[in-house]
């Protein structure tokens, strides 16, 4: 390949990228993953870590977001149960104070609390988003996109509970295997996580669940390692994708789509006042 056709590629990579909309976070971190200078910037590098694989994800999908840290803040969160971390951070206190005003001095489209130990629905669990954000109001709204994520379920677990501040929600297989339609409660129709299998929690061939399955994976198939790191995406072929190797279905699941319908409401909530500081 000569130099101009190395610059075309270059260039064609480029644009391609340019494409993409950027959503900013921003962390609040337990002090207790943080204790010293050289935990803190331990901490720091793994956030950054997970950011790089939940962009992975997002190409993966074929989805143009694009996601940065803005911050990342180390706080006394005062305690494990995820519905009071939650309404904490609606309220802005116990770790939280001035959390929207921060949001809009660094530029956050979004708040995360990274906790070292989290409780759901009273187990050891892996994260919590505020809702499932059913309209272009509530997915513009930066007094509705924050969650919290237990540190070391990881990017996976980021990805998922964005998801659900980004309109999408469990689908269909886990609303059947749960006996509960809330799960395809989205902001469209298609705007869903996508599996195959059935609900007895034991393995099969060709099972699998998306990302947006997460943790509904164990009611298909027990083991919970079956999920793709990927959104549903029905114009994705993939040997891992079931019996049709298709991942996803363009009326219960695509996800993708409708990422990408949205995309500018996720990087819009908030805009930098000043230039963003690197961590």
């Amino acid at each position: 390949m000569n130099w101009r056709n190395i610059t075309f590629v270059l260039a064609l990579c480029s644009s391609a990228g340019a494409l993409a909309e950027t959503i900013d976070i921003r962390f609040i971190v337990s002090d207790d993953l943080g204790r010293t200078a050289v935990q803190q910037q331990a901490t720091r590098a793994t956030l950054h870590k997970y950011v790089d694989e939940l962009n992975s994800y997002y190409r993966n999908s074929e989805v143009e977001l694009n996601a940065e840290i803005v911050q990342v803040e180390f706080s006394r969160i005062k305690t494990v149960d995820d519905v009071q971390i939650i309404k904490d951070m609606a309220h802005e206190r116990n770790g939280f104070e001035s959390m929207f005003q921060k949001a809009q001095e660094y530029g956050a489209d979004y708040t995360i609390a990274m906790v070292g130990r989290l409780i759901v629905l009273g187990k050891p669990g892996c994260g919590r988003a505020y809702a499932v954000n059913q309209s272009i109001e509530a997915i513009s709204s930066t007094r509705k996109a924050f969650a919290v994520v237990n540190f070391i379920c990881g990017a996976h677990t980021i990805a998922h509970e964005l998801g659900h501040l980004m309109g999408l929600n469990h689908g269909a297989l886990v609303a059947e295997c749960r006996h509960d339609k809330t799960n395809m409660s989205a902001i469209t129709p298609y705007a869903n996580g996508y599996a195959e299998g059935n609900c007895d929690g034991k393995p099969q061939p060709g099972e699998f669940g998306d990302i947006m399955v997460g943790g509904g994976m164990r009611d298909i198939n027990g083991a919970n390692k079956n999920d793709l790191r990927m959104f549903s995406n029905p114009r994705i072929h993939d040997e891992r994708c079931g019996k049709n190797k298709t991942c996803g279905d363009p009326l219960i699941g695509d996800a993708a789509r409708a990422l990408n319908e949205n995309a500018r409401y996720y990087a819009s909530h908030e805009e930098h006042a000043a230039p963003a500081p690197h961590y």
